[in-house]
């Protein structure tokens, strides 16, 4: 509980700032990120009444039915922080491979490397588990295996540093197996 009231006044404190620097908006995305995707393991119906509480704005909302235990659904709402708006993603999907949750946030305005710099020093990341460019060389994908609790997830940045070009987007992913 202690967690969570800490994360909202952050959260606030980055709702009341005033225009923000590369610095400051990088920042407030990965408090927002934290405060919105990282207190608990991802789950779309909290994440889903979350954004109704707030009374964010839906920008998408697409899925398939949830037919014979197989399904995919992803929504996002709009959030606007005094630096900048940006989309807040909840996904979930099941299929024969087994279930996926996610939580993402997406920013085209923000440099990657900020924000990678500010995630790894709120977050206390060691090192990536895996960083690539992609085969057009626009994005790099930075990838960290973090143990949370007794679940494992997967932390990815997406951004758009080597094409010298601002746009992020941050995701936690917590996916289970058939059958667990």
């Amino acid at each position: 509980m202690k967690m969570m009231r800490r994360a909202m006044l952050t959260c606030a404190m980055a709702l009341l700032a005033g225009s923000a620097s590369a610095d400051e908006r990088s920042a407030a995305l990965v408090n927002s990120f934290r405060f919105f995707c990282t207190l608990e393991l991802p789950d779309f119906s909290r994440l889903d009444a979350n954004a109704t509480k707030l009374k964010l704005p839906v920008r998408n909302d697409v899925g398939t039915p949830r037919q014979n235990g197989q399904f995919a659904h992803s929504k996002s709402w709009l959030v606007p922080l005094k630096s900048g708006p940006y989309e807040l993603v909840a996904s979930e999907a099941r299929g024969p491979k087994g279930e996926v949750a996610a939580c993402a946030i997406g920013a085209p305005d923000a440099r990657g490397e900020d924000v990678k710099q500010d995630l790894i020093k709120a977050m206390g990341l060691g090192p990536p588990s895996r960083e690539a460019i992609t085969e057009n060389g626009r994005w790099r994908e930075t990838t960290w295996r973090e143990r949370w609790g007794s679940d494992d997830v997967t932390l990815l940045l997406t951004d758009a540093t080597p094409a010298n070009a601002p746009g992020i987007y941050l995701t936690v992913l917590h996916e289970l197996g058939p059958g667990q």
